[in-house]
Order: C-alpha cells, then sequence, then structure tokens
C-alpha cells in the first residue's frame, strides 16, 4: 500500500470506531463526506485491501502491442 493508501485505511478506521466524523475525515484526506461512505463501505466489505487502487498490477490499456515494439526495436538497432 502506499503512504496515502495507508493514512486513508487509519482515518476510515478512526471514523468507523466513531471517533471522527464523516466531514472530518473528508477534511483530512482531502475527500467529500460521501465519498468517504463510499470507503467505508468498501472496507466493511473488502477489508483494508479494499481501499488498493483497483487498476494496481494490470497492464495499461494504452500500450503498445508486443509485435508493434518488437519491431520498432529491430528497425532501431539496425540503424
Amino acid at each position: 500500500m502506499s503512504m496515502q493508501e495507508l493514512k486513508r485505511v487509519h482515518v476510515i478506521r478512526q471514523v468507523m470506531e466513531q471517533r471522527l466524523t464523516q466531514v472530518q475525515a473528508g477534511t483530512l484526506v482531502g475527500l467529500t463526506a460521501r465519498h468517504v461512505r463510499r470507503l467505508i463501505q468498501r472496507v466493511e466489505q473488502a477489508g483494508d485491501q479494499g481501499l488498493v487502487h483497483r487498476g494496481r498490477g494490470k497492464p495499461s490499456n494504452r500500450r503498445i502491442p508486443e509485435k508493434v515494439k518488437a519491431k520498432a526495436l529491430t528497425l532501431y538497432a539496425q540503424r
């Protein structure tokens, strides 16, 4: 987890324990109260790992296909 995600987990846990309000938590992490509620639901469903960005570890949709990349590298090597 990144530092930002760890901070979010800590703040969301405080809201769940009713030490902070949703508005206060949103102010601390730079989110709206509505988004804090969404994060609370995700933590309840998936635990702390629910706050990890879901695109992590997946290849980009905009990546260059391997064939094109290999051809470009061979052309570059020839020059």
